[in-house]
């Protein structure tokens, strides 16, 4: 016969829970949570309609002086895809956002596209940094790192998007930037732009959750 758990032990189980890090057991991602018992083919048109709008963000863009990397809308709907997706399904998206526009549809920043973009771009890096981003928001979220704490995996996934980035940047030379200044020109101007995307990305899916958890105790 099983022994059960005491209120206490019980109490203390909880309590560590709420101090882990990352939770063990995978929760529902919020596209799951907001539309309980989904089908592959609601995934599938989630998914497809996150690529359109991340397409639609990187029209959104400005130039900063002498730097040919534009600043794009773009990093929120990265955080978001992962953030409402969940890892795996945010993973495909990313990689399909990619994949469609290294084939040549216009979901690249001003429209652009093509193998040659990709590969001999500066902005190269930064694409597989939205890929690497969208999967560690998603693994984040769907391990306690949501509702209240869903600042932290847009912040950390904000910064993994800079390291291909850079590394891209000091390992093929596109005449930018100039020697000294990878961090200086590459990172560090972007930086603010980022901090009010992963902000907002943060505040609408602590209002999505909040959605959902009212959803849940009103039934």
């Amino acid at each position: 016969m099983e022994a059960t758990a005491t209120p206490r032990a019980s109490l203390a189980n909880r309590s560590w829970k709420r101090w882990m890090l990352i939770e063990e057991e995978k929760s529902p991602s919020l596209m799951e949570s907001l539309v309980p018992g989904i089908s592959l083919a609601g995934k599938i048109a989630f998914t497809v309609a996150l690529i359109v709008a991340l397409a639609l963000l990187a029209r959104g863009k400005f130039y900063l002086p002498d730097n040919p990397v534009p600043i794009t809308f773009q990093t929120f709907g990265v955080l978001m895809m992962g953030g409402v997706l969940g890892w795996r399904w945010g993973a495909l998206g990313a990689v399909g956002y990619y994949l469609v526009g290294m084939a040549g549809l216009p979901v690249f920043q001003s429209g652009n596209n093509g193998w040659d973009y990709v590969a001999h771009g500066a902005t190269g890096g930064y694409l597989l940094g939205f890929i690497l981003s969208t999967i560690l928001v998603g693994y984040l979220s769907q391990h306690g790192w949501n509702r209240s704490r869903s600042l932290w995996p847009m912040l950390l996934g904000a910064l993994l998007l800079y390291i291909p980035a850079l590394i891209w940047l000091s390992v093929f030379d596109f005449g930018w930037p100039a020697d000294g200044e990878l961090f200086s020109s590459a990172m560090y101007p972007f930086i603010p732009g980022d901090l009010v995307k992963l902000m907002l990305a943060s505040v609408v899916l602590g209002a999505a959750w909040r959605y959902v958890d009212h959803r849940n105790s009103s039934h």
